[in-house]
């Protein structure tokens, strides 16, 4: 099976004036692989305790490695949901998704390799299970959707793989539990500084209509192909979290599907994308908003800003694709138009990056810095009545039927 190879985990740590990069590694971590729709995004959704990843019926909706923070009797762990492996390597999205569920493989302490029990042992799980063997990796082989103990008998085919099996029920949590004491045995219980690192974390948001270059951008400042970056619009389906220290500083990434209008009205998978989107937006600290200079600001734009504005958060903007834009002198009209047309956001400060050149983004993390330390200054209550006491005294109000 030439699909699945697990290589050494690269060490990806860089160094970009002056800026240290290095994703985070304090806890251990859970990877869920599998073929197409054998319930992994439900079985990820489960043991996380919320519903982050989208759970369809239609194969192929989950394409990014997702991230979760999950705990289990005191010990904490993140899991890690992927897109369906194909073995029969394509062109395109298909070979991205693979890479994707291969990058998560190298990462992960342990494996959980997930089987349909109602459809059977399938010629490309056999496969799997034999390069999972070799790989040296813990794994435990999971038989899903076996909803009671009157099911129990479907497990009898998959015992040619030569393995211990776990059956459950990912949707119903029939054995999840005792699934999840197997995942957890031999981690430590963690300290004080791993509990409250989430509490610490300034979350982002990466935001966008479709195709401006989101995935880029968190692929940038990540320093790997976290997500994947497709030319065909809507790539990104999930919110792909990834935490990242920066200058000891830690952020938590949110990259989120592209949004557009009328995308409710859509089909499932869209719509759930862009609820997902908009819930990300929500659990964010500071968006960034994208612009794509080489198209200018379009109606939908001024959409994607509104859920930001609406749900009172911080907002960045970001002009990217500017290395396509040869002469700097419009940066002026850029700055224009988005006062302009984004009246609302006239607070925000403004950017001109190039994702895929790395031109301006490293101004980035001082301008989430800033913008985030502002947003969360605590003003005291005699300082809110010093500024109105002024205001009183030095504009009288407005006189109402002849009395104040």
């Amino acid at each position: 099976m030439s699909g699945v190879q697990i290589p050494p985990l690269p060490h990806f740590s860089f160094f970009v004036h002056v800026i240290r990069f290095s994703v985070k590694t304090m806890l251990p971590i859970v990877a869920i692989v599998g073929r197409p729709n054998v319930g992994k995004s439900t079985l990820f959704n489960r043991i996380i305790g919320r519903r982050e990843a989208v759970t369809l019926d239609t194969p192929g909706v989950t394409r990014d490695r997702h991230y979760g923070r999950a705990d289990w009797e005191g010990k904490y762990f993140l899991c890690v949901d992927t897109g369906g492996l194909n073995l029969d390597l394509k062109e395109g999205i298909e070979d991205k998704i693979n890479e994707q569920a291969n990058l998560a493989l190298q990462e992960a302490q342990i494996v959980i390799f997930v089987m349909n029990g109602r459809e059977g042992l399938m010629h490309e799980e056999r496969d799997i299970a034999r390069k999972l063997k070799q790989s040296g990796k813990n794994v435990l082989y999971v038989i899903n959707k076996i909803d009671g103990p009157d099911h129990e008998d479907k497990l009898h085919e998959f015992y040619e793989l030569g393995v211990p099996l776990e059956s459950i029920s990912s949707e119903h949590g029939y054995k999840v539990n005792d699934l999840l004491d197997k995942v957890v045995k031999d981690f430590e219980r963690p300290t004080e500084e791993v509990k409250d690192e989430n509490d610490r974390l300034i979350k982002i948001a990466l935001i966008g209509r479709p195709n401006v270059g989101k995935s880029s951008l968190l692929n940038h400042l990540v320093g790997q192909a976290r997500s994947i970056v497709h030319n065909a619009p809507g790539t990104t389906r999930d919110v792909v979290d990834t935490e990242i220290s920066v200058n000891d500083k830690s952020y938590l990434l949110l990259d989120t599907a592209g949004i557009r209008r009328g995308a409710l009205s859509a089909s499932k998978v869209e719509r759930f994308s862009v609820l997902s989107s908009i819930k990300a937006i929500e659990r964010s600290d500071v968006c960034l908003l994208l612009l794509d200079a080489s198209e200018g600001i379009h109606k939908q734009d001024a959409h994607v800003a509104g859920y930001a504005e609406t749900a009172r958060k911080t907002v960045i903007i970001l002009w990217n694709k500017w290395d396509l834009i040869t002469d700097k002198k419009l940066k002026k009209k850029f700055l224009e138009d988005a006062a302009d047309q984004l009246k609302f956001l006239s607070y925000a400060p403004i950017s001109f990056i190039s994702a895929k050149t790395g031109q301006g983004c490293h101004e980035i993390w001082s301008m989430v810095n800033n913008v985030y330390a502002t947003s969360t200054k605590r003003i005291s209550t005699s300082k809110v009545n010093d500024t109105f006491t002024y205001l009183t005294e030095n504009h009288n109000p407005p006189v109402c039927k002849g009395s104040l």
